[in-house]
């Protein structure tokens, strides 16, 4: 499983207004003086992805059962770690990295 921790947190995507300029139709172009912009309503679209970053922010971010029962193991020594299968996603997650433009 892959993180990508590089953007920035749903909550200031949501909050922030695009500032780029609409762009221009053919008669804005040629010299009209009046610039007209689209409006979209995505309220409903909004108030979801909002909804949806509340729950995932109330959700634990480590699954402290699985902890528990990966450090039992452990202790007991029935945990085993396969190195060729972490070679083998190791593998293909830096081919996969490379192969991203």
């Amino acid at each position: 499983m892959k993180i990508d921790n590089s953007g920035k947190p749903l909550g200031a995507a949501l909050n922030r207004t695009d500032s780029r300029p609409s762009s221009k139709t053919s008669s804005e172009s040629s010299g009209a003086a009046e610039v007209r912009g689209e409006n979209v309503d995505i309220t409903s679209f909004s108030a979801r992805l909002a909804s949806l970053e509340a729950n995932l922010g109330s959700q634990p971010v480590m699954d402290e059962a699985k902890i528990s029962e990966i450090r039992q193991a452990i202790a007991e020594g029935r945990f085993s770690v396969n190195p060729d299968a972490i070679a083998d996603k190791l593998m293909a997650s830096v081919k996969e990295l490379l192969a991203k433009p």
